[in-house]
């Protein structure tokens, strides 16, 4: 698995995590969620899935993060743009 190639995300933000950390509270249900789930299996299953694993080409977002926006978008009602849009 070509893990160190996976796209970085939030790490370039000007705010960074200042915004997520004041804004969402830490008893929130995503957080819980977050601090139980063991999200690197996902990733290892579902990469194989992307064309040469991952290995080549522009890099990837990582799939763990995608299933996590799916997962969103379902638990809030959204549709995927509106979840593209709130995440972004």
């Amino acid at each position: 698995m070509a893990a160190e190639r996976f796209r970085e995300t939030g790490k370039d933000s000007f705010f960074g995590d200042l915004v997520y950390d004041r804004v969402v509270p830490q008893d929130h249900f995503v957080r819980q969620l977050n601090a139980v789930v063991d999200w690197r299996p996902f990733t290892q299953k579902l990469v194989r899935y992307y064309k040469g694993g991952a290995a080549y080409g522009p890099p990837p977002y990582e799939p763990a993060l995608l299933l996590k926006m799916l997962l969103l978008s379902y638990l809030y009602d959204l549709s995927e743009r509106q979840t593209e849009d709130l995440v972004s």
